[in-house]
Order: C-alpha cells, then sequence, then structure tokens
C-alpha cells in the first residue's frame, strides 16, 4: 500500500479487492476532514470513486491484482482535482452513452447509471490510456466559503 499525504493531497494505492471500498471511504474521509470541505464533498467523492473502483474490480479484470487502482486527490483552488487510474483492460466510461432517465424502468438498458452518477457530481471528466493503465482525471468544484467571500468582498472594496 502506497501512501503520501499533506493537508492538501493524498495518493494511495487500492488492491483489487470490492473489500478495499471501505478503505476508500476512510482515505476520502480523512481528506475531507483535513480540508474541511464537509459532507457534500465527501458524499460526491465516495460516490464518483466508489462508482469507478468497483467498475474497475467486477467490471474491468482488476479483480485479485495487487496495487490495481492509484487515486490522487488534490484540494486547490476552491476544487478537488482526482486522478483515478486502474490496471483493467482498456475502458472509455466516457464511451458509455447516457442513459435514458424517462424510459421506463423494464425498457432501461442494464448498467451505465453509476458512470451517470460520476458525469453529474464531477466537472472535466476526461479518460485517457497510459502505459497500461485506464486514466481519469476530473474535478470536484466547491462552493465558495462564506468566510472566503467576505474577505475577498473586504479585500476589493
Amino acid at each position: 500500500m502506497s501512501q503520501s499525504r499533506d493537508l492538501t493531497q493524498t495518493s494511495f494505492t487500492l488492491d483489487g479487492n470490492i473489500s478495499e471500498l471501505s478503505r476508500l471511504a476512510a482515505e476520502i474521509g480523512k481528506f475531507c476532514a483535513a480540508n474541511a470541505l464537509g459532507d457534500d464533498a465527501e458524499f460526491s467523492l465516495n460516490v464518483s470513486l466508489d462508482e469507478l473502483f468497483t467498475n474497475a474490480v467486477r467490471h474491468g479484470g482488476c479483480a485479485g491484482v495487487p496495487a490495481a487502482v492509484a487515486i490522487h486527490l488534490d484540494y486547490a483552488g476552491g476544487a478537488v482535482r482526482v486522478g483515478f487510474r486502474d490496471r483493467g483492460i482498456p475502458f472509455d466510461p466516457l464511451s458509455v452513452p447516457p442513459p435514458n432517465l424517462a424510459a421506463p424502468l423494464e425498457e432501461r438498458t442494464p448498467g451505465g447509471l453509476g458512470i451517470h452518477f460520476v458525469r453529474q457530481l464531477m466537472r472535466g471528466v476526461q479518460y485517457h490510456r497510459s502505459e497500461g493503465w485506464n486514466c481519469i482525471a476530473m474535478e470536484l468544484p466547491l462552493p465558495a466559503v462564506p468566510e472566503a467571500q467576505e474577505r475577498e468582498a473586504e479585500e476589493k472594496g
């Protein structure tokens, strides 16, 4: 398990085992707490990274692979930048068409809803393949903190 940490960023690896979801949630919780990001940010990061990790393990060929997933979180400039890499088979999750949420449940194609959540929660989602890794970069914009808004107003005026 590789890990580095300071106040505004963290990097860690996860083995290709669904039991690692609890450690994923714990790492996200520590990062959010250290940066006072709040419950909404923690929820959005958990939903998005849980979805990507679960897909990599269950469908992407990462099951049983040591250090199958590498995650980097970086908080700066009012956003959390996220890097997610997995050693699975080549797969661009952005190629999955959006689900037809208006269709009756029995007419919907199974799958794709988790990627839909990632697209809704995160911004600037990008995919590329590099040296045997699926690489996803994305960003979680955060609402301005009221104290910071007040300071900016005082500085301007």
